[in-house]
């Protein structure tokens, strides 16, 4: 029996020290920091009118986590991403096809067009209200250029929904509540 575990022990030795040989001495960069931006993270679609109570909501999207990755090449850092997104239908709502917009963005390159990029998702409402379903946006890609040893980690990856001015107010009344 010790002869047995003494040979398991002395394989699993030797396969290990066969894996750290294989390996480089490189080490592996992280990746730029993703962050859901709060002040942008939910939008409140109400219908057309001056109606703002909860009456006159037709639906409501939320960013609600990521899931990514980074791959470095000679040019810089690509943040390869996943987007979960919860949308709740109002009672207001309309039946049909909802055009959401999100955005990616690294401050780090504003006013650079390449700072920032936005989305379209594309979501079929339901017919009643009180609806909530989950969807995914995948394989959302962002290039952020670096310079010789330039660490991708140094830049921020910012998502959030694309609001308009009320909806960007609205959003921050109610985060005074």
């Amino acid at each position: 029996m010790k002869l047995l575990s003494y040979v398991n022990s002395t394989a699993l030795l030797v396969a290990l020290a066969m894996v750290v040989s294989g390996c480089t001495n490189k080490v592996v960069p992280p990746c730029p920091p993703v962050r859901i931006d709060s002040t942008t993270a939910q939008l409140t679609q109400f219908k057309e009118g001056p109606g703002r109570d909860i009456t006159d909501v037709e639906y409501q999207a939320e960013i609600i986590a990521y899931q990514g990755e980074c791959k470095y090449s000679d040019e810089g850092v690509e943040v390869q991403m996943d987007l979960d997104f919860v949308i709740a239908t109002g009672a207001a709502v309309k039946k049909g096809p909802a055009s959401i917009y999100y955005f990616a963005a690294v401050p780090q390159l504003f006013p650079d067009p390449v700072g920032k990029r936005v989305f379209q998702l594309r979501h079929d409402l339901a017919s009643s209200p009180g609806v909530r379903e989950r969807t995914q946006e995948s394989n959302i890609r962002i290039f952020i250029p670096l310079k010789k040893d330039e660490p991708g980690a140094a830049y921020d990856v910012y998502v959030g929904l694309q609001l308009n001015n009320e909806q960007l107010e609205y959003n921050r009344a109610q985060r005074q509540r």
